[in-house]
């Protein structure tokens, strides 16, 4: 018994090694700041734990971000645990696990669990009170979080919880509010070109000579790090013929990494969510909203509700801005906006499928219809 405690008591002495974050962490203390004082300076209203949420395109930095929040902030709580890939873990059946991990990190104490249920018991036996900063890192369904986030009504209230998700809608379906969700954006275009030229150049600036094609990647990158990281890797140490190639090779085809990364996002969505993002790739990037959700609701489909689920999931933005249909009016409206990889994504997911294109050029005929109309 005497050596358990003192083996316990080496444990909370002795600080865990930082989570490994990323090899050129450019821009990340703004986006620090910037999380912080959009959100955890907040008021907090109730007794509760304190629960926040990270939403974003995939590959936007999410992780990154929750992961070095995670390195700072740690050592202001009496324990932390870091839940990393929550959605890939759930799909394998595999919550029992986090909570073993949750119950490990937070009260040092090893458990068995037969099955979730009993697990959101011993959860909350095992946390009450405990004064904790804890992040689930890529959760896609509420049942995932009443299964590891039972205790936050018996945690110290001071404690903090941290979701990151591609989905808002598991934020305000589980209870927070609008002003605790943080909705993380791409790099700025200084950032951008730091990080791009780090990976191609492993320096913060171009070289000589490739200013131009430099340039050229970054409006297609479009400031999403993953795609920013991913090409400028593939290029590093390339003439600059190899430079031009890859870029009209990447005006056409993403490369595997980019693609099945925002391919997840894709795969959530229901069948006819799927057929309204296809058709927003194809048809209606810079389109009035009202133009694209009539058309919708023409084929039978719930238009405005499945195009709130993809604004969701971060795969489309809506905008109030001139629209195609409204250039000669001067008029703003609401504009149907996709980034650009989507929107490639989406092209290429097309034209593969011969029936969805019998279905667009049917939808595209109604659609010409509806506009000159």
């Amino acid at each position: 018994m005497l050596l358990a405690a003192v083996v316990e008591r080496v444990l909370e002495i002795v600080p865990k090694p930082p989570l490994y974050v990323s090899k050129y962490p450019t821009g990340l203390d703004d986006k620090i700041k910037d999380f912080e004082e959009r959100v955890l300076l907040q008021q907090h209203q109730n007794g509760d734990a304190m629960v926040v949420g990270i939403v974003g395109l995939g590959g936007v930095g999410k992780t990154t971000l929750a992961k070095e929040f995670f390195n700072r902030e740690r050592t202001k709580y009496h324990r932390s645990s870091f839940l990393c890939d929550v959605r890939e873990k759930a799909s394998r059946g595999s919550l029992e696990s986090l909570q073993i991990q949750l119950i490990k990190d937070l009260s040092q104490v090893d458990v068995k669990i037969n099955n979730t249920h009993e697990g959101i018991s011993l959860l909350r036996k095992h946390l009450s009170h405990c004064h904790a900063l804890i992040i689930v890192d890529d959760a896609d369904r509420i049942d995932q979080l009443d299964a590891l986030l039972p205790a936050k009504d018996v945690l110290n209230c001071s404690s903090l919880i941290l979701v990151t998700s591609r989905d808002k809608s598991i934020f305000t379906n589980w209870g927070v509010e609008d002003g605790f969700i943080y909705q993380l954006e791409g790099l700025n275009p200084q950032h951008s070109m730091e990080l791009f030229c780090w990976h191609a150049f492993r320096q913060p600036h171009a070289v000589a000579g490739f200013e131009k094609v430099v340039n050229d990647f970054l409006d297609a990158c479009k400031g999403l790090p993953l795609s920013v990281k991913v090409i400028g890797s593939l290029l590093y140490r390339k003439n600059i013929e190899y430079w031009k190639a890859q870029l009209r090779k990447f005006s056409k085809i993403l490369p595997d990494d980019i693609q099945e990364t925002l391919k997840i996002s894709y795969d959530s969505l229901d069948e006819e969510e799927k057929q309204i993002f296809l058709d927003i790739a194809c048809l209606f990037i810079g389109r009035r909203k009202d133009t694209a959700i009539r058309i919708w609701d023409g084929s039978g489909w719930e238009g405005s509700l499945a195009l709130q689920n993809l604004q969701n999931k971060c795969l489309v933005e809506v905008k109030v801005e001139f629209c195609m249909e409204d250039i000669r009016s001067h008029e703003k409206a609401e504009c149907i906006r996709m980034h650009d990889h989507l929107r490639d994504l989406g092209r290429d997911l097309a034209s593969k499928e011969p029936l969805r294109r019998i279905r667009f050029k049917a939808r595209r005929v109604g659609y010409q219809s509806s506009v000159s109309i």
